[in-house]
C-alpha cells in the first residue's frame, strides 16, 4: 500500500471487485484470453471475471491476442445490442444556421449522438442550441453536446442546452492529474453533478496522453489507459470515450500501436462500460492507413464505432479533422452493404436531405426570433442548405447574434417538451 498512488487508491476502494480478485488473479491469462474471443462463453460469465482484475492483469490477457481475437471478442462484449455513430458537427465561422442544417443532415443518416465545439467560446451556448435544434429537426431523440473547458459544459448542460456531457477527460499517472488541478475523487465530483440533473455523461481518455503531456512515467500506454478506464468504473461512470482519440499520432507512430488502440477499447467493453470508440482525430493521409485503423471497431461493431465521425467537411472541422468526414459517406455505405456490417449509418436521398436541411434552418429562424433576432431571408439562408457550397456561407457573427447569443447563456431551455 506504501506504494499505491492516488490513483492506485482510487481504483482498489472503488473499481475492482475484490470479493474474486484473488481467484481471478491466480488464473491463467491465456485462458482468460481465450475465454474472452471464445463465442461458446458468455459475456454474463464473463463480465464478473474481467471486473476483479487489476489494470496489470487485464492487460497481460488482452496481449495475448491478435486483433480478429479481439475483434471476436470485442462483438461479444460491446453493452449496446446494436452499434451506433456518433458526429462532429462544426464549422470555422461558427455558422449556426451551418450547424442546424448540418445537425439535421447527420441526425437522418443515422448519427444518435452528435457533438460540437467552438472556433471563439463566447458563441458555444448558441452552437449548442443550433445543433440542438436542427438534431431534433432531423430525427426526434438524437443526443447533443458541446465540447468545453468543463465548468461552461456543465453550466451548457444545466441550462437545457445540451443533452450529455464526453469531454470530461481522466489519465493515467497522478502528475498529469494534478497538473491539472484535479484528482479521481473531483472527477468523480463532476460526474455526479452531471448524474444529479439527468444528463447522461461519459469520461474521456486515450492511450498516448500521458506521452504527450510528458508525465508516462516510463511505462506502456496501453497500462496507463487500462488505469484510466478502471477510474471510469469506479468513479460510476457509464461509459467512455477512448481509443487514443486527439492522441492517435502517439500510438499510431509505433510498432503495434492501432492494436494497442483496438485493445484499450476492448477493455472497456469488458469492463461493463459504453465504449465511443474514437475513430476520431485524424492521423494520416494515407486512405488504406485510415480505413484499416476504422476497420478494427467497424467490423465487429463498438456501442459508438466512432466517436466523432465528421458529419461536415474536414476543412471545417473543429475538432482539427476526423479519420473520416462527410466526403466519406458513400464509400462508407458501400462498405455496409459489401461486408453486410450495420455501421450505424444509412442512405439517403438527396431531394431528403435537402428538405431536412431547410426545415432545420426554418427552425432556427423561430429560435432567432424568440431572442429578438431579426429574422433573415431564406435566399441568404440558401448556401447553408447545400453541403457542397458552404464555403460561400456568410459570417453569422454579427452584433445582434451576438447579443442573443450572451441573453442565450443565461436562459433555461426545455428540451424534451413535444
Amino acid at each position: 500500500m506504501s506504494d499505491f498512488d492516488l490513483i492506485d487508491h482510487f481504483i482498489a476502494r472503488y473499481g475492482i471487485n475484490l470479493a474474486r480478485a484473488e481467484e481471478v488473479m491466480a488464473m491463467d491469462s491465456v485462458k482468460l484470453a481465450n475465454m474472452l474471443c471464445d463465442p461458446n462463453v458468455k459475456r454474463s460469465d464473463i463480465v464478473p471475471l474481467t471486473t476483479a482484475m487489476t489494470p496489470a492483469k487485464i492487460v497481460e490477457v488482452v496481449s495475448q491476442m491478435n486483433v480478429v481475437e479481439m475483434m471476436m471478442a470485442m462483438q461479444k462484449m460491446r453493452a449496446r445490442r446494436t452499434p451506433s455513430q456518433q458526429a462532429h458537427v462544426t464549422n470555422v465561422k461558427d455558422n449556426p444556421v451551418q450547424i442546424a442544417a448540418d445537425a439535421a443532415e447527420g441526425a437522418w443518416r443515422g448519427f444518435d449522438e452528435q457533438e460540437t465545439t467552438v472556433a471563439v467560446a463566447r458563441y458555444a451556448p448558441f452552437n449548442a442550441i443550433a445543433l440542438l435544434v436542427g438534431s431534433q429537426v432531423g430525427r426526434p431523440g438524437v443526443l447533443t453536446q458541446c465540447s468545453l473547458e468543463e465548468a461552461t459544459e456543465l453550466k451548457l448542460g444545466m441550462l437545457g442546452h445540451t443533452c450529455y456531457a464526453e469531454t470530461i477527460s481522466v489519465y493515467g499517472t497522478e502528475p498529469v492529474f494534478t497538473d491539472g488541478d484535479d484528482t479521481p475523487w473531483s472527477k468523480g465530483f463532476l460526474a455526479s453533478s452531471y448524474a444529479s440533473r439527468g444528463l447522461k455523461m461519459r469520461f474521456t481518455s486515450g492511450s498516448g496522453s500521458e506521452v504527450q503531456m510528458g508525465y508516462a512515467e516510463g511505462k506502456s500506454m496501453l497500462y496507463l489507459e487500462a488505469r484510466c478506464i478502471y477510474i471510469t468504473k469506479a468513479a460510476g461512470v457509464q461509459g467512455l470515450q477512448n481509443g487514443s482519440v486527439s492522441c492517435i499520432g502517439v500510438p499510431s507512430a509505433v510498432p503495434s500501436g492501432i492494436r494497442a488502440v483496438l485493445a484499450e477499447n476492448l477493455i472497456c467493453s469488458s469492463l461493463d462500460l459504453e465504449c465511443a470508440s474514437s475513430n476520431d482525430q485524424t492521423f494520416t493521409h494515407s486512405d488504406m492507413r485510415r480505413t484499416a485503423r476504422l476497420l478494427m471497431q467497424f467490423l465487429p461493431g463498438t456501442d459508438f464505432i466512432s466517436s466523432g465521425y465528421s458529419a461536415v467537411p474536414n476543412y471545417d472541422n473543429m475538432f482539427a479533422g476526423s479519420n473520416e468526414d462527410a466526403e466519406d459517406f458513400d464509400d462508407y455505405n458501400v462498405i455496409q452493404r459489401d461486408l453486410k456490417v450495420d455501421g450505424g449509418l444509412r442512405p439517403v436521398r438527396e431531394e431528403d436531405v435537402i428538405a431536412i436541411r431547410n426545415k432545420a434552418a426554418r427552425a432556427l429562424q423561430a429560435v432567432f426570433a424568440v431572442w429578438g433576432c431579426r429574422r433573415s431571408p431564406m435566399k441568404r439562408l440558401r448556401p447553408q442548405l447545400t453541403l457542397t457550397v458552404r464555403k460561400i456561407c456568410l459570417n453569422a457573427t454579427s452584433l445582434k447574434i451576438l447579443s442573443s447569443r450572451r441573453t442565450s447563456s443565461t436562459k433555461t431551455v426545455t428540451v424534451w417538451k413535444w
